[in-house]
């Protein structure tokens, strides 16, 4: 199965670039930067929207969905649910799943997901490389990456077709 990811080596060294929106890239300074990323995407998220995020161990994907929460008017913290899978908040309908231990996506289906995918809440997938098959087409998909200076990260975002005007609202 082909990746959703797309990378433009056309992309230059910007804030915020953006050429024909398969792929926006984003570089954030601090941890506080990726919490702010993550609220803007939170304020134009909508239930049944399905948020993927992949990246190593420390790039800022929990950080990213607590901004997320922020965003949807969630003032708790939000903790990666690694060991239970699936977290959900249900003041704000975020349906937080961790897929880090799962070795397939028949495991995210067998943990429940299919419930919270049909609609009624917002779904945020950390290591959602791992389960692909059990998500949806039309999802946002985040890569969070490294960058060579100590405390930025590179977070890449392909928009599916639900997401692509909202995208462009973020990087405008």
């Amino acid at each position: 199965m082909k990746s959703p990811r797309q990378e433009n080596p056309k992309l230059s060294q910007s804030k915020w670039v953006c050429s024909d929106l398969a792929v926006l890239k984003v570089f954030t300074k601090s941890p506080e930067e990726t919490l702010n990323l993550g609220e803007r995407v939170g304020s134009v998220s909508k239930l049944g929207d399905v948020i993927c995020l992949e990246g190593d161990l420390g790039t800022g994907k929990t950080v990213f969905v607590n901004g997320i929460a922020r965003g949807l008017g969630f003032a708790g913290p939000i903790r990666s649910p690694t060991f239970i899978i699936i977290s959900l908040i249900p003041e704000i309908k975020l349906c937080h799943v961790d897929a880090y231990r799962l070795d397939a996506a028949e495991a995210l289906i067998s943990a429940g997901i299919d419930e919270f995918l049909e609609g009624d809440w917002i779904c945020v997938i950390e290591w959602a490389e791992k389960v692909i098959e059990a998500l949806p087409a039309d999802r946002l998909w985040v890569k969070f990456s490294f960058s060579d200076a100590d405390s930025e990260r590179i977070i890449r975002f392909a928009p599916g077709a639900g997401w692509v005007e909202r995208i462009r609202t973020l990087s405008g």
